[in-house]
């Protein structure tokens, strides 16, 4: 039979010999590139010998095909987990137990990397949380929970003046007697201090005063100390307003008065009850009271010993029943008398009492 191909004759060829095919992998033949695609692999015929060390790469495993089946226990190490992988999300609720976490340091972390409540009361054991885990200056008021800070709570001095606000000491704070005389400041206590003084807080001796100090009371304007000057010399003593004064009672007994009187050149003044008498004596028993005046006799004294010596000179302006001792009488005879002023002239007294 003759062959045309291309316009030419072509000579009969024998068949090519097949090479020997065992399947083993060393007398298999070689196949050509990309000769064997998906369709001619059967499911299940590649197994794990058929595939050489390291031959799937990552861009041989699809996205999601490692499941948690195909992963041995422990087999995913720290190397293996990218940084900040393991959200909170990931971890099982309970499976962070106390082998967990560090025992021998401290645990560093960022409260904005906790959230809200996920901390709670019963998470943290008796204990746990000690002074060196707390940083400095890290626990606000908002945190202390309200009556937490009791006085168990709080060191002995710890509590300085600066920690005390304005007028936040009141007085159902101080212990009775608790203030002594070394916490009161000199003149801390003035007037409005003072309710009142009583006899029992006064010190016997001597109440010291100014050189021109003084005691008032304030119902009739009555002091004692220093009063003013007269003469020039500064005068000490009792001063009251006028009509009050100094007053001696014995109660139902009677009373005695010394005053200064509104009337006239304010004259001195002393009253007595009705029924009592006026005694003055003195201390060597002779009962002698002696008056000082300008128009009195014996250098200006007045004497009144057993009897009442009155004075010789004849008062310029008399009034009716003022006496004067007139020694010599003329036109009365010899010897003095005792001139009494009637309201209209004087007339004398003789020795022998008549008039």
């Amino acid at each position: 039979m003759q062959k045309i191909f291309g316009n030419q004759e072509v000579e009969d060829q024998p068949f090519p010999e097949a090479p020997l095919h065992t399947h083993d992998g060393d007398n298999s033949p070689l196949l050509a590139p990309s000769s064997i695609d998906s369709l001619q692999i059967k499911s299940g015929a590649v197994g794990t010998a058929a595939l050489a060390d390291e031959s799937v790469s990552s861009n041989k495993i699809i996205d999601s095909a490692i499941l948690s089946q195909h992963l041995d226990a422990l087999s995913v190490t720290e190397q293996k987990l990218a940084d900040a992988a393991v959200a909170t999300a990931k971890i099982r609720n309970g499976a962070v137990n106390a082998s967990k976490i560090i025992q021998t340091e401290a645990v560093v972390t960022l409260s904005a990397q906790i959230d809200t409540a996920i901390i709670i009361g019963a998470h943290i054991g008796t204990g746990v949380i000690q002074n060196a885990h707390l940083g400095n200056a890290v626990i606000s008021s908002a945190k202390i929970v309200d009556g937490a800070i009791i006085n168990a709570k709080i060191g002995d001095g710890q509590i300085t003046s600066a920690k005390i606000g304005l007028a936040e000491v009141q007085n159902a704070n101080i212990e009775n007697l608790a203030v002594t005389n070394a916490k009161i400041a000199n003149l801390a206590i003035d007037n409005a201090k003072i309710a009142n003084v009583c006899a029992d807080k006064i010190t016997a001796g001597t109440i010291n005063l100014t050189s021109t100090g003084y005691l008032a009371t304030p119902y009739g304007g009555i002091r004692i100390g220093y009063l003013r000057q007269v003469n020039g010399v500064s005068t000490y003593g009792l001063q009251a307003g006028p009509g009050h004064g100094l007053m001696l009672d014995d109660g139902a007994n009677g009373y005695a008065r010394i005053w200064i009187d509104t009337s006239g050149n304010r004259p001195l003044v002393i009253d007595t009850t009705s029924n009592d008498r006026i005694f003055f004596k003195a201390s060597s028993g002779n009962d002698i009271l002696r008056l000082y005046g300008n128009n009195a006799i014996g250098g200006g004294f007045v004497d009144v010993l057993t009897s009442m010596r009155i004075g010789s000179d004849q008062p310029s302006d008399p009034v009716e029943g003022q006496m004067y001792w007139e020694k010599d009488p003329s036109g009365m005879g010899s010897g003095g008398r005792l001139m009494i002023y009637n309201g209209y002239s004087w007339h004398g007294v003789a020795w022998y009492d008549d008039i």
